[in-house]
C-alpha cells in the first residue's frame, strides 16, 4: 500500500513539473525559459511586497517559479546595477535561475521532496577581490565545490566606480587540493564578464582560483594596455557544510560539554575556590 502511495505521489510530481514547465512556456513573463521584459517588470512591481511578506512571499504567489526567480534576482548583483543595458542583464541572468528551478523541480518529481524556496541561494557562492593599486574589482559567483560534479563559476570585472569594466585581458588558474582544474593564461573578456565550467571534481574539499589581470585593451595591441597589469586576485570556494560536517560538529560540541562536566566532579576545590573568589 505504501508502494502505491509513493508512486502516485511520484506521479503526481512528475505531471505537475511538466505542466509548470507548459505554463511558463506560455507566460506572459517568459519566452523559451526565461524572463522576458514583463518578467523583469513584475519582479520590480512586487519588491516591495517581498520585503514585507519575507518568506511569506512565495505562499503568497502559490510557491510559483516566478517569485522563486525574482528572489534570485533581487540577490544578483546586476539587480543594483546601473548600466543601460541593466534589463539585458537580468533578463540572461534569469535564464540561469530559471534553468535551476527546472532542474531542482525535476530532482524533486523523483524524490518526493518539495523545496519551495529559490534554488540559487542553495549553491552559490559570491566572493570579491581587490587589485593592489584599487582600480579594479574582481567579482566571482561560483557554485560550491561538490565530488563528480563540475563547478561553473561567472566573472565579473568592475571599475572603482563599480561599473563594468570591459575589454580585461586576464589569466585564470583553478586548483583544488594542489592539482590544476583549469588554467589558461589568455583570455579575454571584451564585455567584463566571463562564464566558465571545470571538468568534475575529484574531491569536496576546498577550491583555489587565482584570477590575474595582464590589463586593459583589445588583445591584438597589447603594447597600448593600460593598468592594472600583473596583478593577482585570489579566492577559496568552501564547500557548503555537509551532514558529515554538521554531525561532527555536535558530537565535538557534546563532548566538550562532557568533559566539563567530568571536570566539574573531579575538581570540586576548583569550584569552591571559583565561588570564593566571587
Amino acid at each position: 500500500m505504501n508502494k502505491i502511495f509513493q508512486l502516485g505521489i511520484i506521479f503526481f510530481l512528475v505531471g505537475g513539473f511538466f505542466y509548470s514547465i507548459q505554463n511558463v512556456q506560455a507566460s506572459p513573463f517568459f519566452s523559451n525559459g526565461y524572463f522576458t521584459e514583463n518578467g523583469i517588470e513584475w519582479c520590480e512591481e512586487n519588491r516591495p511586497l517581498y520585503e514585507i511578506l519575507d518568506e511569506k512571499f512565495f505562499e503568497h504567489h502559490k510557491h510559483s517559479l516566478e517569485s522563486r526567480v525574482c528572489v534570485s534576482l533581487y540577490q544578483d548583483y546586476y539587480w543594483t546595477y546601473e548600466g543601460s543595458d541593466r534589463i539585458e542583464k537580468l533578463i540572461e541572468r534569469s535564464k540561469h535561475y530559471s534553468q535551476l528551478e527546472i532542474s531542482e523541480s525535476y530532482d524533486e518529481s523523483e524524490t518526493g521532496i518539495i523545496d519551495t524556496t529559490p534554488a540559487e541561494n542553495k549553491d552559490q557562492t559570491l566572493l570579491q577581490g581587490l587589485t593592489e593599486d584599487g582600480e579594479m574589482t574582481v567579482q566571482i559567483i561560483s557554485s560550491s565545490p561538490r565530488i563528480n560534479e563540475s563547478m561553473e563559476i561567472n566573472l565579473t570585472f568592475l571599475d572603482k566606480d563599480n561599473r563594468i569594466r570591459t575589454n580585461v585581458n586576464y589569466g585564470v588558474t583553478i586548483s583544488q587540493q594542489d592539482q590544476i582544474i583549469l588554467e589558461n593564461g589568455n583570455l579575454f573578456s571584451e564585455k567584463g564578464l566571463s562564464t566558465m565550467n571545470t571538468r568534475p571534481l575529484n574531491s569536496d574539499k576546498p577550491v583555489s582560483i587565482a584570477i590575474a589581470i595582464n590589463g586593459i585593451g583589445i588583445p591584438e595591441d597589447s603594447e597600448s594596455w593600460t593598468g592594472p597589469k600583473g596583478e593577482v586576485v585570489i579566492f577559496t570556494v568552501i564547500p557548503e557544510f555537509g551532514d558529515m560536517t554538521i554531525v561532527l560538529l555536535s558530537i565535538t560540541i557534546a563532548l566538550v560539554i562532557v568533559f566539563s562536566f567530568k571536570s566539574r566532579i573531579m575538581n570540586p576545590q576548583k569550584k569552591s575556590i571559583l565561588q570564593i573568589s566571587k
